[in-house]
């Protein structure tokens, strides 16, 4: 969904549409700013992550669920 993880482009989207809502019931600019955020920066980093990796949302989640582990190598030593 444009050009990103379809998950993430639709948090994304539906985002700016409650910043951009809620822009034009209260008649705040901020929430308008919001919008403007939300819609191209964040929508544009989603695009770069998605080239990069069309799945980084899951293998980032997998990664970051366990604690890395890492071995230690076992030496020996010829006497």
């Amino acid at each position: 969904m444009r050009g990103g993880e379809w998950q993430l482009s639709v948090c994304n989207n539906l985002l700016a549409a409650g910043f951009g809502t809620m822009a034009l019931m209260s008649w705040n600019w901020r929430y308008l700013l919001g919008a403007a955020l939300f819609g191209w920066p964040v929508q544009w980093l989603i695009r770069l992550l998605g080239r990069h990796d069309p799945q980084f949302r899951q293998v980032y989640f997998r990664a970051t669920a366990k604690p890395p582990r890492i071995l230690p190598k076992l030496r020996r030593f010829a006497f």
